[in-house]
């Protein structure tokens, strides 16, 4: 290559300069690529004394377009680029061009078009130099666009998997389409459980991979530290976390919930050399995001956690179309209606205040849905001190003959723990205050089709039907410690060979009319079980 003269020395100065300076106007006013290059072709063209320019890049889309200005005849420029770079004869004219690249990654091409023929050796090497010359400044700011379109880009990436409606599995794409991005060796998405915030959730991964998890694939130092310091871990930048990964470096970024519960949780990452401020910022721009989507997610358990246990709710957020186990559908179901015996005489005579009422309410009908969520059943809804649950709901994977099963296992668990309640020596005074022979609850258990699903403003999970109907009245039949069954819930035992139903007793079969029912209740009463 030849060497360079002063006078073309000065030149390449003014044309680097006034590009440069061009450029800045540009990025100041925070112009569009489009108006950017409108803004400095010109000028390139007046002071190299090309014909013609033209880039082909990626826009801030991250879509490949070319720009162009000057005279390229019927010419595509688009199409000249896609050619070798350099130097090079295009009909009386002379293309030179280059790649240009962000960050060691080719992103595009400049070229300028000279008249004439200037491909002799010299004349190459003095036209390359200008190329480079104004390349070397267009990289600078492509950088900047290219960087942000990436970032942007990537946020809209990430936003899409974590609207997954399965959390899990879209946090796992959000982190591994990440560390395609930045180098990423250790990351950890630690969050609080939405229904009882005392407990934390964890998922580690390596490159952004899927390493340990709570509950299938626990990481024992992780867990040890939460045995130990619980939510405390979210609180600020815990040493502990630190201690149980590997690398120089760990920083950590806070997930925000309501300033009255504290953060939902943290996000810590970890390597050998460190983070870039462009890795860190696409970090914490995920923890906003995920802030948003781990509120959503919480608000869902939280409203699902009405009705079904955990085991439910997660057997239902694992499956991204599980809102169609919650629409209405007709099915057979177990239907089982709890209330305490002399309730009303309780209230009126053995308590001094509404809320040593309350208090009592709260632990026992928090036992009797505790029954029936052991039984697979889902807590309907509570009326005054009756408690109310459905068997076969969300999934009805059983046999009718499977949920009537469940249901009387339940109303036996809500009689025992009843019983077992009214020995308690201050319950048991509270009894004999108010002349009851002890704690009671009387319970009707029904076999019957019912429209199950979420309804209302509110949507809570019920179910309606005659069948409801004819629970509730039953119920409202029974007495002292008593459990009555429809005739349908005693068939359907009939004839099991389940040790514990082929125990039980049965009274003889009882038609009863009610009030606005057409056919009498047909029903058995379920004899105590002996201890």
């Amino acid at each position: 290559m030849t060497d360079i003269t002063l006078e073309e020395y000065k030149a390449l100065r003014t044309l680097q300069r006034a590009v440069d300076d061009a450029l800045e106007d540009s990025l100041r006013g925070r112009e569009t690529l489009t108006q950017t290059f409108k803004r400095c072709f010109p000028l390139v063209l007046s002071l190299t004394g090309a014909k013609a320019v033209a880039i082909t890049t990626r826009d801030e889309e991250l879509v490949e377009q070319t720009w162009n200005e000057g005279d390229w005849s019927d010419r595509h420029p688009g199409a000249l680029l896609e050619g070798a770079v350099g130097v090079r004869r295009l009909g009386a004219d002379t293309l030179v061009s280059q790649p240009l690249d962000v960050a060691g990654t080719r992103v595009g091409v400049f070229g300028l078009l000279f008249a004439n023929d200037a491909t002799a050796p010299d004349s190459s090497a003095r036209l390359l130099r200008v190329l480079d010359t104004v390349a070397e400044q267009l990289d600078t700011v492509l950088c900047l666009v290219h960087t942000a379109s990436e970032k942007h880009q990537l946020i809209l990436q990430c936003n899409s998997h974590l609207a997954n409606p399965v959390f899990e599995a879209g946090m796992d794409l959000a982190v591994l389409t990440l560390a395609q991005r930045v180098r990423l060796p250790g990351f950890l998405l630690l969050y609080r459980d939405a229904v009882q915030p005392h407990v934390l959730h964890y998922r580690t991964y390596r490159n952004g991979h899927l390493e340990f998890e709570s509950g299938e694939q626990p990481h024992a130092g992780l867990e040890a530290a939460i045995r130990q310091h619980g939510p405390r871990l979210l609180l600020s930048e815990e040493s502990t976390l630190r201690r149980l990964f590997s690398g120089r470096t760990t920083e950590a970024v806070l997930i925000s919930g309501a300033a009255a519960q504290g953060p939902l949780g943290k996000i810590v990452v970890w390597n050998d050399s460190g983070f870039s401020s462009y890795a860190m910022d696409l970090i914490r721009v995920l923890a906003s995001t995920l802030s948003q989507r781990l509120q959503d997610y919480n608000r869902e358990r939280i409203h699902l956690s009405q009705f079904f246990p955990n085991a439910i709710i997660d057997a239902l957020l694992h499956d991204p179309a599980y809102a169609q186990y919650l629409r209405a559908q007709d099915q057979e179901v177990g239907i089982l209606f709890a209330d305490i015996n002399g309730f009303t005489r309780i209230c009126e005579q053995g308590f001094d205040s509404p809320r040593n009422i309350g208090r009592f309410v709260d632990e026992w009908s928090q036992r009797a849905v505790g029954c029936i969520w052991e039984h697979g059943g889902v807590f309907d809804k509570m009326v005054g001190d009756c408690v109310i649950g459905l068997f076969g709901p969300p999934f009805f994977k059983g046999t009718p003959r499977e949920r009537a099963q469940a249901a009387v296992r339940a109303a036996c668990d809500i009689q025992a723990f009843t019983a077992s309640l009214g020995a308690r020596e201050e319950v048991a005074a509270l009894c004999e205050r108010v002349k009851l022979p002890g704690l009671g609850v009387a319970v009707g258990v029904n076999l019957a089709h019912a429209n199950c699903g979420l309804f209302g403003p509110n949507r809570q999970y019920t179910a309606f039907s005659s069948g409801m109907n004819q629970a509730a009245r039953l119920q409202s039949l029974a007495g002292f410690r008593e459990t009555l069954v429809m005739e349908r819930v005693h068939d359907a035992l009939v004839g099991s060979d389940e040790p514990f139903f082929q125990g039980l007793r049965f009274g003889p079969l009882t038609e009863t009319p009610v009030k606005n029912v057409a056919q009498p209740l047909r029903h058995y009463r379920l004899e105590p079980l002996t201890p």
